[in-house]
């Protein structure tokens, strides 16, 4: 920890940082009655975001209403303290994916009590008017007294419509529905798509699409069928049905359940095999600064990049195009296609202190998930993860661009911005770019605000501003 961490949140008193990411970080604290608890504490140039700030507290409703044996409390928040933050429980043992990595896949028995655990948490879930919207192996703690399912981070309350942005397909590639692709819709169903690709991953170590960059899952998941080799036997018929590309004929989280044993073999102590079963929990030390750990992975590592917000555009003929193309309903093999992933290097001597200078092209997208930018030398793409704008304001936009997944602004060399739409997407080239920072490649310089993104290409002077209602060229 540093001089800027906190010594205390809430009713907490902290002693270690457990994880970070764009949203903030998460801390180990300890309540006044000995209760151990992983805390989020949201980054401040979030919490001057009011949308930001809206979504945080619709995580923390969602939270709250979920009550599950295999699921993680929620213990505390304050959605509107100045550092918002929130509390859950804290489990001490490794994710699924952890533990498949460093050990292999698990026997079929502890798989079959490893899926009605993770059935009985959706049905608590969904029985809470939530949708989780992104389970999958490193959102599934192995706990000693059963699995427990984490990260409500991009959850949604099922009746909360307001907050969910047109265009938007929230998960992580490889286990997202099919429906979810091809019309953004995610349920109850979506979410049982999902536990069939994790009991998929623990019997066989494998993500049911494979392995690849986001945009070749994405393909798969919307045109191949998934591979069931090495599921057992017993076992595969629950995971096809999962599995099936018409959510109506998936089954419910309690049939999946029953189909697995039902109650009688719900997973308590010694469900794991020896070698899968966590460490035991040492006590955290009462001085200010705890001694370090080795006790896996927290329970409330929530939304620490927010899952991926996906919007799916192409512009196959655009020779200026980042490799990053998803055209929908392409039928050419997965293989071709890819997205690379560019961690922004750290800002070069020279450089202002907030801005980040790359050798190269690369992306990056805002805190907030909404914009994503590709940056060359000499022009600049951002791709915005909305359709509200008014096509009748926004001169010569092509019919094409109707109802499409997004909308992007694009500037180059000399010339002044355009306005396009695409069937691909630059979301996912690279990392996030916080408030107030910069980013130079070449000629082209991206800033992000909290009001959205600007871009300008130097020797001409001009650029675009662009936020989520509104856009401007100059």
């Amino acid at each position: 920890m540093t001089g800027t961490d906190p010594r205390s949140v809430g009713p907490f008193t902290i002693h270690r940082v457990l994880g970070e990411g764009g949203m903030g970080r998460v801390y180990l604290g300890r309540s006044r009655d000995g209760r151990e608890a992983a805390v989020k504490v949201v980054r401040a140039a979030l919490a001057d975001d009011p949308e930001f700030r809206a979504r945080f507290r619709q995580e923390v409703a969602a939270a709250a209403r979920v009550h599950g044996t295999y699921t993680a409390a929620l213990l505390g928040a304050d959605p509107d303290a100045p550092a918002p933050w929130m509390a859950t429980e804290y489990v001490p043992a490794p994710s699924l994916r952890d533990a498949i990595v460093e050990h292999g896949p698990m026997p079929a028995e502890s798989v079959r009590r490893l899926g009605i655990g993770l059935a009985d948490a959706l049905a608590a879930i969904h029985a809470a008017g939530v949708v989780h919207r992104d389970l999958k192996p490193g959102n599934v703690l192995l706990a000693h007294d059963g699995p427990k399912v984490i990260d409500f981070g991009i959850a949604r309350a099922a009746d909360a419509t307001t907050l969910t942005r047109t265009g938007a397909v929230i998960g992580t590639p490889g286990f997202i529905a099919p429906e979810v692709l091809t019309h953004g819709r995610a349920g109850a169903a979506s979410d049982v798509f999902a536990l069939g690709g994790v009991l998929l991953y623990a019997t066989t170590g494998r993500a049911p699409f494979g392995e690849g960059e986001a945009a070749v899952l994405l393909f798969r998941a919307a045109n191949v069928e998934p591979d069931l080799t090495g599921v057992p036997a017993p076992l595969a018929s629950v995971v096809r049905a999962c599995l099936d590309r018409d959510p109506a004929r998936r089954p419910t989280p309690a049939q999946v359940r029953d189909r697995l044993g039902g109650d009688r073999d719900r997973p308590t102590g010694g469900w794991l095999p020896a070698r899968l079963e966590p460490s035991p929990l040492q006590p955290v030390a009462r001085r200010r600064l705890s001694p370090v750990l080795a006790i896996g992975v927290v329970a409330a590592v929530i939304a620490l990049v927010g899952g991926l917000v996906l919007a799916l555009r192409s512009d196959p003929d655009d020779p200026s195009a980042p490799p990053t193309t998803f055209p929908t309903g392409l039928s050419i093999p997965a293989t071709t296609l890819t997205l690379p992933t560019i961690t922004l290097p750290p800002a070069t001597t020279g450089a202002a202190a907030d801005v980040t200078v790359a050798p190269a092209a690369t992306g990056f997208s805002t805190p907030s998930n909404n914009i994503a930018c590709y940056v060359t030398p000499n022009s600049a793409r951002c791709d915005i993860a909305e359709s509200t704008w008014d096509p009748t304001t926004i001169p010569a936009r092509p019919a094409t661009c109707q109802q499409v997944w997004g909308d992007s602004l694009a500037v180059s060399g000399a010339d002044r911005p355009t306005f396009a739409c695409h069937g691909d997407t630059v979301f996912g080239t690279g990392a996030v770019l916080d408030y107030g920072r910069s980013l130079r490649v070449g000629d082209v310089t991206c800033t992000s605000r909290t009001s959205g993104v600007e871009c300008k290409v130097g020797s001409s002077g001009h650029g675009f501003s662009m936020s989520k209602g509104a856009y401007q060229f100059f």
